[in-house]
């Protein structure tokens, strides 16, 4: 399709940038008139952001950038709000994931920056908007899923941010692949596998300890652990290794059977960081393979 493919004139690049500023007003608006289903609503609105940066040259971005904000902030002027605590971090996120494919960085790990830079902005802009505009974001979606009172529920806070921010750029991957594999040549990701694996045994070994001191971390660092694991898991389907995929299996039983055991004593929601035991076991396994340089393609 003609209009998804590089913009090397600036008249080619402003009809686009504007067609994309359209989309994320259209979005904000939304949004702004249905508060409590803007957490659907938003989903796409890194998208926006993305195909500017991997379509338009560079030097580009900040005219979409201003536009974007700028008339969003016009459009929604009765909620302003919504568009400072969705639409920045979502552009921001949009800009870094663009750039980093851009750039040939492999996706399992420009998915896992853009989804933390964008919780991270949007933790920082909560309580800006809490004081600026006397909302509580976050009480707003406690009272919508039913959770008011509970306040062991606000330990999870981060990473339902982290989850969400996650599906934004998930979706936006799903819709740019055909442009990811363009750059993938540049860096293969399965040479370095064990970077990743070595990051998820860092990560998984952390979870339950750091759970002592703040759940808050903790929970963020399982949904990291999780997605670096599946990541692994669909690796090794793809290469049909299902062998190995049985011994991941190994592990999945026994973390079964001591969570049964052990939910009943733990504190409340604090169980729940047992999962990380599978996603160590599967790290711990991929290490062996990788260093002992029997990747899966040379196992006979």
């Amino acid at each position: 399709m003609n209009f998804f493919k590089k913009k090397e004139s600036l008249i080619s690049s402003i009809t686009f940038m504007a067609i994309m500023s359209a989309i994320d007003i259209i979005i904000c608006v939304l949004s702004a008139l249905f508060p409590v289903a803007a957490i659907f609503i938003i989903l796409f609105l890194p998208l926006t952001a993305t195909l500017v940066e991997i379509y338009c040259k560079d030097r580009y971005f900040p005219i979409f950038f201003i536009a974007s904000i700028g008339l969003s902030l016009v459009a929604t002027l009765w909620n302003i709000e919504t568009t400072i605590f969705y639409l920045i971090p979502s552009i921001i996120t949009g800009y870094i994931f663009g750039l980093g494919i851009k750039k040939g960085i492999p996706s399992v790990y420009g998915l896992l920056v853009a989804s933390l830079l964008q919780m991270g902005i949007t933790l920082l802009f909560i309580p800006m908007i809490n004081v600026v505009f006397e909302v509580d974001i976050v009480d707003t979606f406690v009272v919508f899923f039913n959770f008011k009172g509970n306040e062991a529920v606000y330990n999870i806070v981060p990473a339902f941010i982290f989850a969400i921010s996650f599906i934004q750029i998930i979706l936006s991957y799903i819709i740019v692949i055909n442009e990811i594999r363009k750059f993938s040549d540049i860096f293969d990701s399965n040479k370095y596998s064990w970077i990743y694996e070595l990051l998820l045994l860092v990560v998984s070994i952390a979870t339950i300890p750091l759970g002592l001191v703040s759940l808050k971390v903790a929970f963020v660092l399982l949904l990291i652990a999780l997605y670096l694991a599946i990541y692994i898991i669909i690796d090794y389907i793809e290469q049909r290794y299902f062998y190995i995929l049985i011994v991941f299996g190994g592990g999945l039983i026994v973390n079964i059977i001591l969570f049964s055991i052990m939910h009943q004593i733990m504190p409340p929601y604090s169980s729940l960081l047992l999962v990380v035991i599978t996603p160590f076991w599967i790290s711990f396994i991929s290490l062996i393979v990788s260093f002992l340089k029997k990747r899966p393609k040379e196992i006979k």
